[in-house]
Formats: C-alpha cells, sequence, structure tokens
C-alpha cells in the first residue's frame, strides 16, 4: 500500500481514544451514582479499616469463612459502635438545645450580669481589667460564643436527626457496606491498587504510607480525643456540671488541637464549681482533669502514633482543621491521609520525572 493510500487513523490509537472516552464516561456516571451514597459508604470503609484487624482474628477462629466472619463483624459493629454513636446523636442534640434556651433564659433573667460580677471581683479580676483587654467585650464574646456553638450544634445534628427516612437508609446502606467490605474488601483494595500505572514497589509504599498513616491517625489522634472526651464527661458527671455528655463531646473535638485540647473543656467546669460554691468538687475535677485526660495526652499519642506516620504536628494540625472545613467530619480523617498520599506521589514524580533520588 503506497503512502498516500494509509489511513490517517490506525487502529491502535483509534481504539485507545473511543475505549478511554467510553472508560471516563462510564466511570463519571458511576461517580455520580455512588455521590448520592457517599456518606455512609465512607463511613462503612473507615470502620472497616479500623476494626479489620478484629475481623481477621474472627475469620482465623471460624477457618477462614469469609460470610460468617462478615456477619458476625457487621452485627458486632451495629451493636457497640453504630448503636452507641446514633444514641449520642440524640442526647447531644438533646444537650445542645438544652444549652442554648438555658443561655437564652440566663442572659434574659439577669443573672449573667450578677455571675459576671462575680468573676470579676475575683482572681480574674487583674486579667479582665489589664490594658491588653481594655476595650475587648469578653463578656459579649463569651456569651455569643457559647450560643452560636450551641446553637449551630443543635441545628446541625437535629437536621440529621430530623430527617429519619434519609437517616435509617443511611444506616441500611452502611451496614450493607459494612458486611460486603468486611468479607471482599480486601479483594476491592487490591483491584483498585493493580489498575494504578505504577512498579510494583511503588504500589507497595503507596499502600505502606495508606495503611500507617491511617492507623497512626485512628489510634494516635482519634482514640485518645475519644478518650479524653469520655473522660471529661465522667468527669462532670461526677462532679456536678450540667450537660455532661455534650462537654464530653466538645473536650473529644478541642482534644484533636496541638494547644489546649480538652483543658480548654475541663479547666473553666472546675472553675465554675469552685466560682459557684463547690469548691471541694472544682479542685477535684482540676485534679481530674489534669491527671486522667490532660497528662496521659503526653505518652499516649507517642506511644500509638509511633513512628508509623512521618506527618509533623503542624501539618497535621492544618491537615485536620482544613479537613473539617472542607469535608465536614470526615474530613479529620481525609486531611491527614491526602497530606501522605500527596507526599507519596510528589516522591514517585521526583524519582520517575525529576530524576531524584528517594529520599
Amino acid at each position: 500500500m503506497s503512502p498516500q493510500s494509509r489511513p490517517l487513523l490506525t487502529r491502535s490509537p483509534l481504539f485507545a481514544v473511543v475505549f478511554f472516552a467510553l472508560f471516563l464516561f462510564f466511570f463519571y456516571q458511576m461517580g455520580r451514582i455512588l455521590m448520592v451514597f457517599i456518606s455512609p459508604l465512607l463511613w462503612a470503609a473507615i470502620l472497616t479499616l479500623t476494626l479489620y484487624p478484629l475481623r481477621n482474628r474472627i475469620t482465623a477462629r471460624l477457618k477462614h469463612r469469609q460470610g460468617l466472619a462478615a456477619g458476625i463483624m457487621t452485627l458486632i459493629t451495629l451493636l457497640l459502635v453504630i448503636g452507641p454513636a446514633v444514641a449520642l446523636l440524640f442526647v447531644l442534640a438533646t444537650q445542645a438545645g438544652d444549652l442554648y434556651s438555658g443561655m437564652s433564659a440566663f442572659v434574659q433573667s439577669g443573672k449573667l450580669t450578677e455571675a459576671w460580677e462575680t468573676i470579676n471581683s475575683s482572681f480574674l479580676d487583674r486579667v479582665l481589667l489589664s490594658p491588653v483587654l481594655s476595650g475587648v467585650d469578653v463578656k459579649g464574646m463569651v456569651v455569643k460564643g457559647i450560643s452560636d456553638l450551641s446553637s449551630g450544634l443543635a441545628a446541625q445534628l437535629g437536621g440529621v436527626l430530623r430527617n429519619s427516612v434519609t437517616f435509617a437508609m443511611d444506616i441500611v446502606i452502611m451496614l450493607i457496606a459494612l458486611f460486603f467490605f468486611f468479607r471482599d474488601g480486601a479483594s476491592y483494595f487490591h483491584a483498585f491498587i493493580d489498575l494504578l500505572p505504577f512498579t510494583k514497589q511503588q504500589k507497595e509504599e503507596l499502600t505502606k504510607k495508606f495503611i500507617d498513616t491511617f492507623c497512626a491517625v485512628i489510634n494516635g489522634v482519634f482514640l485518645v480525643a475519644l478518650l479524653q472526651g469520655t473522660m471529661t464527661g465522667i468527669g462532670f458527671a461526677l462532679f456536678g456540671v450540667p450537660l455532661a455528655v455534650f462537654w464530653g463531646f466538645l473536650a473529644a473535638i478541642l482534644a484533636l488541637l496541638p494547644v489546649g485540647g480538652a483543658a480548654l473543656i475541663w479547666l473553666p467546669g472546675a472553675v465554675y464549681l469552685y466560682l459557684t460554691g463547690s469548691m471541694l468538687s472544682g479542685i477535684l475535677l482540676g485534679a481530674w482533669g489534669l491527671l486522667l485526660v490532660s497528662l496521659p495526652d503526653n505518652f499516649l499519642k507517642p506511644l500509638l502514633i509511633g513512628r508509623k506516620s512521618k506527618i509533623s504536628t503542624f501539618i497535621l494540625f492544618i491537615a485536620l482543621l482544613g479537613g473539617l472545613q472542607v469535608y465536614g467530619f470526615l474530613g479529620l480523617l481525609f486531611g491527614p491521609l491526602v497530606v501522605t498520599l500527596l507526599t507519596a506521589f510528589v516522591q514517585i514524580y521526583r524519582e520517575e520525572y525529576a530524576g531524584k533520588p528517594a529520599a
């Protein structure tokens, strides 16, 4: 065949164009379908990864009967994780609403002024009247902050719980996804990794970074934060601070901060008891918070994280807050994972395209 009679498009490039066009089209359509259920699916994936070591032990004891092990793990997750979490949502929504109503009534009754005068006549007088804070409406900022926090949290939690049909459907989808993730999750993960156009070593490195970071964030950040929030709530309940579940939840959230942490909750709680006449309870709550809430953080995080995650404290802090802002509560996990995986991809780029050796 002469050069003039050759076709402009041979089969090979034409096949590639058509194939990848259709592939991306169907991939996009599949993404649209999954986005409808993205929240329950992601929570199911997070729970599966967190509980996978337990799943492996149960599977081994059941002589590798995958379906039975997946069913048992799904039931365990429902009874010990999802059920208590749903109950906690109801209690939090109720207590957040109670706090907002109580704050509104407290301000309107004029008791706030009396309480503020008591505080100003106490040892905080020099701090509040210092030149640095002159002209600053500290009282207004405190009241507005508590009101906004309680009303905002009540609105968000109430919005989730009010749409009971959607909420129930999400729980059902999560349970179904949990069963299949527990049973076939490893094959799903390896099938996805095999699609990546990387070398075997690069795939193994990406997998290791993903698993190490996930374990480090779950164990060293969320587990410690959950423990601190729980101990704060127990302390508040024992020593008579109202709305103990709400404040314990807030302590768990603030425990994610690198500075202050749960002490931003239990310390004001101890001061509140001290100033309202329960001096002994205030002192005991302060000792409880110091010894059982904040002090364990200093050795639990290094012990649980170890050397698995190489994210610096500052970058982890930015990743947590940025992820929370962008993705909501799921972002507390996605933020650090995105940073870690981006670091891994940058390293692959350095090796493949910039001619730099592995660090």
